[in-house]
């Protein structure tokens, strides 16, 4: 999380999130594997299917996350996740690396 100028850490506040909290219940909730395969695919779904608007804030929003999260252990990650509404529990580094990379990629 985002630190202050006292350099504590920004308690996580699922609020703070509102476009992750709609898209990632829809698409990476518990029968995404069935649907897409893994998460990467399901993001690129979101994409393809997302409005201009939806996939900016949805950006913003992934970038901010992953900003708060830098250097937080995985399972601080996954918990958050899940408080956000995902059933996805990213096993490392390198699959939550491949949702950058596809949101960094989208065109809005």
């Amino acid at each position: 999380m985002s630190e202050g100028r006292t350099g504590k850490r920004r308690k996580f506040d699922p609020a703070h999130y509102p476009a992750l909290r709609e898209f990632l219940p829809a698409y990476l909730h518990q029968d995404f594997r069935e649907e897409y395969d893994a998460a990467a695919e399901a993001v690129r779904g979101f994409v393809k299917e997302a409005t201009g608007d939806e996939i900016v804030l949805v950006k913003e929003e992934w970038k901010m996350f992953r900003a708060d999260f830098r250097g937080r252990s995985l399972r601080e990650i996954q918990g958050a996740l899940g408080a956000l509404g995902s059933a996805w529990l990213p096993a490392s580094e390198d699959e939550l690396r491949q949702v950058d990379e596809i949101l960094l990629d989208a065109q809005a």
